[in-house]
């Protein structure tokens, strides 16, 4: 859908441009009050501070990012996280093929090959919605521009450079295109990547490394009142580290193909997607946690052979459509219809360390005797199924009436329908066939665990299908050209994803490779599980200065009940013959170490305020213009059936900007606070983080074609915390989440944020 039309609609949405925003008096769509020439200028020199494009969305009220690797960071809106989230990248609905979600969609388009993003908070349309509980983010890459009438040829493009001192990261892209007035062919492509930063205490954050490259080629045909796109493109990720996972990115591949077509007819418009995806994505453990254990003994010494990992890879495939048709029904009314098919497959399979179970090898802990050596067992001799050709089939159909009642008054009203169907193939642990000889291995418990497990787990009847039903319902009033109004309620599903219902390895080990919660935690799925369905009600306030555009703010708090929140208990442990759901892990009942959790359903309740303003201070022909924008968020979650809190909710936090403007020179200075979190979740024993306030600079100017960025993150080099980064496992060898002492990763560790970090960017349009 064309963004005017999204405007129309008055939808609570922060649409990101990353090219100049033509600034007019027009009274601004609700919640976009922030969106300005010179704020899309500070995101343009954004790319030269972040190479991860999730990391754009922050300075949108009620957005957050669940911390991860260098470029895969998880978007949460409202305290509704990673899933909870619909994304799409040009149109395609993309997921994570990773039990930790190391490739989230927005990993897939590098930040320097977006031309919009658009978010949409709270009371989503279900034109935009479908299987999604906080809102939507919309990903586009820039138009294709052809030749004027009149001209034969259009030849344009731009090249771009950065360079981060914290860290040493560089890297640079390409555009390159030709076009007459009908058809286009260009080409995008870019490269990034870091070593390991240093936080303010100027100590390496290890596993904070990574490198990234994107390729994407698309041809364009305009003619009439149509356009059609073919896009196509790949991902080549050789690593990515993460500081607060148990495993590392060690190889990631993806390709994609996508077909747009949009159209003009007589009796309205008709935009059709389909897109296929699929990714070949491997995990091990890099170097910075392979190396050592707590004690400082290499692991080659203490635990394992120099040459053991864990080797863990995922296929998945991503195929499906989106056509929608809207017809204008007279001057008042707008129909809209459509139909989505969004496929995903999933095979996550974990190959042997080793196959020669045979091996006598002995091992030495300190302060124990000599034992045969673990992970010839525990990872030997045939390959984990973890997911067997895991299925998630969702069709769904939508329909939406809009109405321009008068000047005054604007409405909103959809319904959704969509069948979603999963399933899951057999599984088998590591060593199915050898209990026998194994009886004296130092993992036998375990080994009989993992196929009382397996066998349990194939014997269930794995096909689930879920029939749900979205509303939205939006009302809009404007009484005057200062205020504008808007009421929204909002019912809204989410069907559970394949690793939440279908992982079943009860071992600790095995648990603690699935998660991407960032907690250090050990996880197993459910089978017993149902959607979420989420009812949302948001009320948004907005005030504008119509005479000057000197000023406008907004405010919108809003209230969520979630039936059947996907949260998680404390595993419990299984029967003897291992039929009963949980897992052989302990402890069940601590308040200090990591800890063993099932998926589990409960009902929940999320609330918040979003606010977001700004104003101009002073302008003078000489001095130039002096302005100020702020926003700050606030959201709360709680369990009903025990009141505990939800996990990692963003506590208190408040951005505030003073920006100049001088012709062709932009500058800012941001002051960002953010609040100690302890409302912090007790079944996942989650850390509590203090608060903090960091100092970022930035200027940019521009000669031309060619435009300069240079900035100074974390002035005062301040030592912190990020509420939502996770638990610290980046240094250590922590395969276990309970060995040990002396050989895993310790429990209360917070991630460090970056130090001090200098930037300077340059980018060359032609």
């Amino acid at each position: 859908m064309a963004s005017e039309n999204i405007q129309d609609q008055g939808i609570e949405e922060d649409a990101a441009t990353l090219e100049k925003v033509i600034v007019t008096d027009k009274f601004p769509t609700l919640n976009s009050l922030s969106t300005s020439e010179m704020e899309a200028t500070i995101l343009t020199s954004k790319r030269a501070a972040v190479s991860d494009t999730a990391k754009l969305l922050e300075d949108t009220p009620g957005v957050s990012l669940y911390g991860a690797g260098g470029v895969s960071s998880l978007p949460v809106i409202h305290g509704f996280n990673d899933d909870r989230v619909k994304i799409d990248i040009n149109g395609m609905t993309l997921t994570s093929a990773c039990a930790n979600h190391m490739n989230p969609p927005l990993s897939y388009i590098d930040r320097s090959n977006i031309g919009k993003i658009t978010i949409l908070t709270g009371v989503t349309p279900v034109s935009l919605g479908g299987d999604s509980l906080g809102g939507t983010i919309s990903v586009e890459t820039p138009e294709p521009v052809f030749a004027e009438p009149g001209k034969d040829i259009l030849i344009d493009g731009s090249m771009s450079a950065f360079y981060r001192s914290n860290g040493d990261a560089f890297g640079g892209s390409i555009a390159a295109g030709v076009a007459n007035q009908n058809v286009r062919l260009e080409y995008t492509g870019s490269h990034t990547e870091s070593m390991n930063y240093n936080d303010g205490n100027g100590q390496i954050v290890k596993s904070t490394s990574y490198e990234n490259q994107n390729h994407s080629a698309a041809l364009s045909f305009k003619f009439d009142k149509h356009l059609v796109v073919i896009r196509g493109g790949q991902q080549h990720m050789p690593f990515q580290n993460f500081p607060n996972q148990r495993m590392d990115l060690t190889n990631n591949d993806s390709v994609f193909g996508n077909i747009m077509h949009k159209g003009e007819f007589d009796w309205g418009t008709l935009e059709s997607r389909f897109y296929y995806e699929s990714t070949q994505h491997s995990m091990d453990m890099g170097e910075d946690k392979h190396n050592q254990f707590l004690d400082g003994s290499p692991t080659g010494g203490s635990f394992a052979p120099p040459n053991d990992r864990m080797p863990m890879e995922t296929r998945g495939r991503n195929l499906g459509y989106k056509v929608m048709a809207e017809m204008p029904y007279g001057e008042r009314d707008t129909f809209r219809l459509g139909n989505e098919f969004h496929s995903n497959r999933i095979r996550d399979y974990w190959p042997p360390v080793h196959t020669n179970v045979g091996a006598n090898d002995n091992i030495v802990i300190p302060g124990n005797p000599p034992v045969r050596n673990m992970a010839y067992w525990m990872m030997a001799p045939e390959t984990y199924i973890n997911l067997n050709n895991g299925e998630r089939d969702r069709v769904g159909f939508f329909g939406e009436w809009e109405a321009n009642w008068n000047a005054q008054w604007k409405s909103l009203l959809g319904l959704r329908y969509d069948h979603t169907t999963t399933n899951s193939g057999d599984v088998q642990p590591y060593n199915p066939d050898l209990l026998g000889t194994t009886a004296m291995a130092p993992d036998a418990a375990g080994a009989r665990t993992s196929l009382n497990a397996a066998r349990a787990f194939n014997a269930k009847d794995r096909e689930r299908n879920f029939d749900t039903f979205d509303v939205t319902a939006l009302i809009q009033f404007t009484p005057n050209d200062v205020s504008q109004y808007q009421f929204g309620y909002g019912r809204k599903n989410r069907m559970p994803n394949l690793y939440e219902l279908y992982t079943w390895g009860a071992r600790r080990m095995d648990m603690a490779m699935i998660g991407w919660h960032g907690d250090g935690n050990g996880y197993v799925g459910n089978l017993d599980l149902t959607e979420e369905t989420a009812h949302t009600v948001s009320f948004t306030a907005a005030f504008h200065e119509p005479k000057n555009n000197l000023w406008e703010i907004s405010a919108t708090p809003y209230f969520s009940y979630v039936n059947n929140f996907i949260d998680a208990d404390r595993c419990q442990n299984p029967s003897a013959t291992g039929t009963a759901p949980g897992c052989a892990a302990t402890p069940q009942t601590a308040n200090n170490s990591f800890v063993y959790l099932q998926y589990a359903n409960h009902d929940a309740r999320l609330w918040g305020v979003d606010v977001s303003g700004r104003a101009r201070l002073y302008k003078d022909n000489t001095l130039g213009e002096f302005a100020t924008h702020t926003s700050m968020s606030y959201v709360r979650g709680e369990r009903m059936d025990n009141g505990d809190n939800l996990y990692h909710m963003m506590p208190f936090n408040m951005k505030l900007s003073l920006d100049h403007r001088l012709h062709d020179w932009q500058s800012a200075i941001e002051m960002q606070f953010v609040d100690g979190k302890d409302d912090v979740q007790a079944v996942r024993n989650e850390t509590e983080t203090p608060s903090y306030i960091l100092l970022n600079a930035r200027t940019g100017y521009e000669w031309g074609p060619v435009r300069l960025d240079v900035g100074l993150d974390n002035v005062l080099d301040k030592q912190y915390y990020h509420p939502l980064a996770g638990a610290y496992l980046g240094d250590r060898y922590g395969m276990n989440p309970t060995a040990p002492a002396n050989v895993t990763v310790p429990w209360g560790r917070n991630i460090p944020g970056m130090g001090r970090s200098a930037f300077v960017g340059v980018t060359i349009k032609y």
